[in-house]
């Protein structure tokens, strides 16, 4: 965009034109207030408090655009008079219950009675009752409501749902007389709040997000588990990182003591920075597991500890999951070169490798932040069930197509993901449907879309296989099987997949709107996007000849415009795979920190050290926007940590932290101390937390070996978590709402007879066996079912892929 210059109260101002003026005065740290706007969403016009004067006109900020040598006055007499008037009418038989509103001390409705100086009331109308609600985990005061709309725009704009909306009510109206009397804008705020309420669209089914409640300007939406708990402003706000997965979303907990004696202290909830920051179900309410129930001997058993020194003594292999910060990565790295242990990570080893190969040929980690997806016209989503591997990466998605003129995106997977079909209009949808374990030959197709000048390295292949792909590995999936047609196959209770019909054309595999879609009109469409972005799912990590696909990726991101986003697998897998030197076996006596081993440490109590919850710890992780962001411990812990065990073994440093300022800075980081750390964005959005990474990449000569396209062996059976279930200590709460198990499509379940809650035997090839409780996805389409592993070892039961061949058997 062209870069302009205007004038705010006679400041000038350099910005980019088609910017509203509301986001530049914002940017540059001039205030104009505003109660419905949310950043990077839709303008409602609902507050009309952010009016000023542009070029001698009165405009709304939030939805006016800049235009060079544009001046404008943010206050006049008369918008004051007009403001003051439209913060009346919302203070209008508004209920006088601050001293035990959740929101009081943070009430928006508040702050702007005293910003704009309302001292009197002028106007006044019948009161009336307006009966309660609620949605998900979500509670509605209507009576508090001020009808900003903020929350609709969110659920729409960020989130993707649509799942409320503003609906009519025949209440009191303002006297008629009083359209004659009072400013125009504030008679008409007054009118539209006292017609309309929020409530359910009708349009799906509301579970465990409470997003909206976070934007909500006064107490109309709260989250049921923190209503009348606590005042807000007796609360301390601890601002941290989500630790659930790889997204690694800036949060804030918000502590106090839980009685008036004793030391036990309470997250009573979490909050975000909602202008900038989006939280998925589990980073907002999975957040109550903690230690402060255990005695304090048993977390400081010296005997137990003795024993763990011992056990390391003994041990050639150290296992552990890909939930360490990188000061306890660094720290397990320096044991193994000390004592030649063997450090095995089963949820990061694939991905470790992967990126190796990719990074050595794009020369970066991938260059895709979330931010650039808000900002695309094209995205593409490969190998990966996105809305719930990495749900807030969704939420980004869902914002690029609802806020960029004519936005696409492009799904390509094994399964319909119907959360992000949901993001756009058909005619702006393209999906394909390959078979597991194809993606090597489906990320060569990509390369021929996304790539203007294909290497020659690539040129044959892609000739080659380019009529003989849709053959072979895509599938229609223009409807969804209804339970009759899923009985029909017999064999989904055994080895095979739900089969689709393969295309008959060679040359089309796409469908759009139900119409043909040949490549050459996807290429076009490629080529002319802006910000064009490619995220690459978990699937491809492990699958066949995965680092043949990171080679072909790696071409991609340098040989075209598209950036691309590697979807980390676990909360830390970018950071351990810098830190850390893997192995894929394990040798000798095992230490399991947090999974299976010899001998075992971790944050379960049968463990035989228990050791800290990642929220009770001080330390960094390494985000899927290549940042370093900081956590800090909303919850104290007393007991040991690995630090402890590393210093009784020889190691150095006193502190966990000590470490954040030792990390490879050849890797990327840098040499920083943990309390520099910063936390929250700057008012244009830029984000301040921590920092970016930027490695010494050794960049070599991408070498594509050939793709074979060999006989695809059929699956029916997917690791997938549920919905907000990442952990087992997402499993363990008990504000989430959602249900981890085998989770089926309403047809399915039909056709096994089966009902949410069900039991279920779950039969692997290998004679492995799995009871588990059937989960109905409304959300999910088709034949093949999803199990969630979270709570398992799961490379036992998926130790090639994320697929896997099973009976399912009903147990009575």
């Amino acid at each position: 965009m062209e870069m302009i210059q205007i004038k705010i109260d006679n400041r000038e101002i350099l910005c980019k034109e088609g910017e509203t003026i509301l986001n530049v005065a914002r940017a540059n740290d001039i205030f104009i207030p505003a109660i419905c706007y949310l950043s990077c969403c839709s303008p409602t016009l609902a507050c009309k408090m952010c009016m000023v004067e542009a070029d001698g006109k009165r405009v709304y900020a939030c939805n006016a655009k800049v235009k060079e040598g544009m001046e404008v006055v943010v206050n006049t007499p008369e918008i004051e008079e007009e403001r003051i008037a439209i913060m009346q009418t919302y203070d209008v038989n508004h209920p006088l219950q601050c001293g035990v509103c959740d929101k009081s001390g943070e009430c928006e409705l508040q702050n702007y009675t005293h910003y704009v100086g309302v001292r009197e009331q002028k106007y006044a109308l019948k009161d009336d009752y307006k009966a309660f609600n609620h949605w998900g985990q979500t509670v509605y005061d209507p009576n508090l409501c001020i009808v900003c709309e903020r929350c609709v725009t969110l659920c729409k704009d960020k989130i993707g749902k649509a799942y409320i909306k503003t609906i009519k009510r025949d209440g009191e109206m303002p006297d008629k007389e009083y359209k004659e009397t009072m400013p125009k804008d504030a008679f008409g705020v007054w009118n539209k709040a006292k017609k309309s309420l929020i409530g359910p669209s009708g349009s799906g089914d509301c579970k465990d997000c409470g997003e909206c409640a976070s934007v909500c300007p006064v107490g109309a939406l709260g989250i049921g588990h923190f209503q009348y708990q606590s005042n807000a402003w007796e609360l301390e706000k601890i601002p941290s990182t989500c630790v659930h997965c790889g997204n690694g979303c800036p949060l804030t907990y918000e502590v106090k003591q839980e009685s008036i004696s004793g030391e036990k202290r309470k997250i009573y909830r979490v909050t975000s920075d909602w202008n900038f920051a989006t939280l998925c179900p589990a980073g907002r309410l999975a957040f109550e597991t903690n230690h402060q129930e255990i005695p304090y001997e048993t977390l400081k058993n010296k005997d137990a500890f003795n024993a763990t020194i011992v056990a390391f003594k003994e041990s050639k292999t150290i296992r552990f999951l890909g939930n360490v910060t990188n000061e306890e990565a660094l720290i397990l790295q320096t044991l193994k070169q000390r004592y030649n242990y063997r450090l095995v990570c089963d949820e990061v080893f694939a991905f470790q490798e992967f990126l190796a190969e990719f990074a050595s040929g794009s020369g970066s980690l991938g260059k895709a932040t979330q931010k650039e997806i808000t900002q695309s016209t094209f995205v593409m989503c490969f190998g990966g069930a996105m809305s719930y591997d990495m749900p807030v990466v969704t939420h980004s998605i869902n914002n690029a197509m609802k806020q960029n003129k004519g936005a696409t995106l492009a799904y390509f997977h094994t399964m319909r993901d119907c959360v992000a079909s949901g993001f756009v209009k058909p005619a702006n949808l393209v999906e394909a449907f390959y078979k597991p374990q194809s993606e090597e030959t489906f990320a060569l197709l990509l390369a021929s879309i996304c790539i203007p000048e294909i290497p020659h390295s690539l040129k044959d292949q892609i000739q080659k296989y380019e009529k003989k792909i849709f053959k072979e590995i895509i599938q229609s999936n223009e409807k969804s099987e209804t339970a009759e047609e899923i009985k029909e196959n017999k064999e989904i209770l055994s080895s095979e997949l739900v089969e689709y019909c393969l295309l008959e054309e060679a040359n089309c595999a796409f469908k759009k709107d139900n119409l043909e879609f040949d490549i050459e009109a996807l290429r076009k469409m490629a080529l002319s996007a802006e910000n064009p972005i490619l995220i690459v799912g978990l699937d491809v990590y492990r699958a066949k000849n995965a680092k043949n696909i990171a080679r072909i990726l790696a071409l991609i991101e340098k040989y075209s415009k598209f950036k691309i986003m590697l979807l980390p697998p676990s909360p830390n897998a970018l950071g351990i795979s810098l830190i850390c030197e893997l192995s894929q076996e394990k040798e000798g006596y095992t230490i399991g920190y947090n999974t299976k081993g010899d001998f075992r440490i971790g944050t379960e109590s049968d463990n035989v050290l228990i050791m800290p919850y990642l929220q009770e710890q001080e330390g960094t992780f390494v985000n899927v926007d290549k940042r370093v962001v900081p956590l800090s411990n909303a919850i104290p812990y007393k007991g040991y940590e690995l630090n402890d065990i590393a210093k009784e073994l020889g190691l150095d440093l006193e502190h966990t932290i000590d470490y954040t300022q030792e990390l490879p800075m050849q890797k990327g980081f840098r040499c920083v101390e943990y309390d520099s750390l910063k936390y929250g964005f700057l008012n244009d959005g830029t984000e301040i937390r921590g920092y970016l990474l930027n490695p010494l990449i050794e960049e070599k000569e991408i070498k594509v070996e050939e793709v074979r396209l060999d006989l695809l062996e059929s699956y029916n059976l997917y690791a997938r978590d549920a919905m907000a279930h990442f952990s087992r200590e997402t499993l363990q709460s008990q504000l989430l709402y959602s249900k981890n198990g085998l989770q089926v499509s309403e047809a399915l379940a039909k056709s096994l007879g089966v009902e949410s809650g069900n039991l279920v035997e779950v039969i692997f090839d290998d004679s492995k066996v799995l009871a588990v409780e059937v989960v109905v996805d409304k959300e999910m389409e088709g034949g093949i079912a999803a199990l969630g592993v979270c709570g398992l070892e799961k490379f036992e039961y998926f130790p090639q892929s994320r697929y896997a061949r099973a009976q399912i058997k009903v147990i009575k």
